[in-house]
């Protein structure tokens, strides 16, 4: 691309950006991307720059595809594709990119769509079950899709009418006519949120980083009303096992803390597998036992004792699946939270050290562990699989967000962002279980700067 087409391009994308912080709060709260933004993307494609144009096209096949899904009063989760109405390679891009395509054209009938899709779950779909453990993982994934194609839409359904859950508890299946995002953030509050809220808590793996994104997504979507609640479920060794229930500002500031505790490694795993037992078959007997957390070489503790251990110090060059998995939830958290005005997330480092931390375990017996200086950054993390490990990247959406703010804001000398760059180009145009469409809404062009995102302020700010 000339040097010409990119400064006006620059000039397009600057107005844009410009125009989207100033009105983001008007309509859509934005998550991983605002209807403004998206013009922009429109603009650029439009004119040929890539990565926007071949992003575009990518989006624009699964928006064309129809979303004709069975849908049960009860959803189920016998596998980790099901329901494949709410999956990443099922109805989950289908629905998102109808949302993105009706900014992307203009065109309304792509709206139309995406309210019929979210009237037809939030009428049909009564519960989740309870029983099916892996709907507590399944839904997390699939959530903040939702969540963000009901927001790209908010303009569109703003005073229409659907018919859906008249309550926000969780047995009570009463279904009525209103408000199309009043209905919808009801069902939010008693069936996703309601159902994985206990994994935010009971565990430190990839499963509570998911349910902590989709968790905080829901918290702020239904933040338009401070004085509803949201039943959040605990493990017995939390809370007496007895339920917390939050506004959405409480629940929004609860999952931060439980966010940036567990990078840290001052979070509990109450699993009988758990690394915070610091022993069992968990724990190689060649180093010394670690708890959970990201260490400060960047191991995601409870997800590397999936394959190799919790206090291994360096992966071994394998694909990491599940520490793949539990920073891509991540990624999407520390950027909703980064365009509520908050860089905690994506900044997380602890520099403080403890020779002797002391903690309660899962199992109710105090432990003592070292905690080392560096540790909690996802920085690092990434770092430890590409740079570290030469692990090949495969999830490139999550990588393609990641990289967008540390090209601005790395903090760690040894981070290559060259080396992260040889995989965000590897199929980039899927979803994965984290985010959807990654290129498309934080893909760069050649030499191209990234800008700040607009900001709307966070639940109990003060800005609803």
């Amino acid at each position: 691309m000339s040097g010409k087409s990119l400064s006006i391009g620059w000039a397009v994308l600057v107005g844009a950006s410009l125009f989207a912080t100033q009105s983001a709060a008007a309509g859509s709260r934005g998550y991983m991307t605002t209807p403004q933004e998206l013009v922009v993307i429109r603009q650029k494609a439009r004119r040929g720059i890539e990565p926007y144009k071949s992003a575009v096209t990518e989006v624009m096949s699964w928006a064309k595809m129809d979303w004709d899904f069975p849908l049960s009063a009860e959803a189920t989760c016998e596998g980790a594709r099901d329901p494949l109405w709410d999956n990443f390679q099922g109805g989950t891009p289908i629905l998102y990119a109808k949302a993105l395509a009706y900014h992307l054209t203009g065109d309304p009938r792509y709206a139309g769509q995406v309210k019929d899709i979210l009237q037809r779950i939030m009428s049909q779909v009564k519960t989740i079950s309870l029983d099916d453990q892996q709907c507590q993982l399944n839904f997390a994934w699939g959530t903040p899709e939702l969540v963000a194609s009901a927001d790209l839409i908010d303009d569109y359904w703003k005073d229409m009418t659907c018919s859906g859950p008249t309550s926000t508890r969780y047995d009570d299946t009463q279904i009525g006519i209103g408000s199309c995002k009043v209905l919808f953030e009801n069902w939010l509050i008693k069936n996703p949120y309601f159902v994985f809220s206990l994994t935010t808590t009971k565990t430190m793996s990839n499963w509570g980083a998911a349910a902590t994104n989709a968790g905080m997504y829901i918290a702020d979507y239904v933040s338009d009303r401070p004085h509803v609640k949201l039943v959040h479920r605990n493990p017995k060794r939390v809370n007496g096992g007895r339920d917390y229930e939050f506004s959405p500002a409480e629940a929004y500031a609860f999952i931060k803390d439980v966010t940036l505790k567990r990078m840290s490694m001052y979070g509990i795993d109450y699993l009988r597998t758990s690394c915070d037992y610091l022993g069992g078959p968990q724990q190689s007997r060649q180093w010394l036992p670690v708890k959970s957390g990201i260490t400060h070489t960047g191991i995601v503790t409870e997800d590397a004792r999936r394959k190799e251990y919790c206090n291994i110090p360096r992966y071994n060059g394998l694909y990491q699946n599940y520490p793949e998995v539990h920073l891509g939830n991540l990624i999407q958290q520390c950027e909703l939270m980064l365009r509520r005005g908050d860089s905690s997330c994506y900044d997380n480092i602890d520099m403080r050290e403890f020779s002797e931390y002391k903690f309660i375990g899962p199992d109710g017996v105090g432990r003592t562990t070292h905690l080392y200086a560096g540790r909690g950054s996802l920085e690092r993390a990434i770092d430890a699989i590409i740079i570290d490990a030469g692990t090949r990247w495969k999830r490139p959406g999550a990588l393609s967000v990641a990289y967008r703010y540390y090209l601005n804001h790395k903090q760690l000398p040894q981070t290559d962002l060259g080396r992260w760059a040889r995989y965000l180009e590897d199929g980039s145009g899927r979803c994965y279980q984290d985010i959807c469409f990654g290129t498309l809404t934080h893909g760069l062009a050649r030499d191209e700067k990234p800008w700040p995102p607009p900001t709307v302020p966070s639940p109990g700010s003060g800005g609803n």
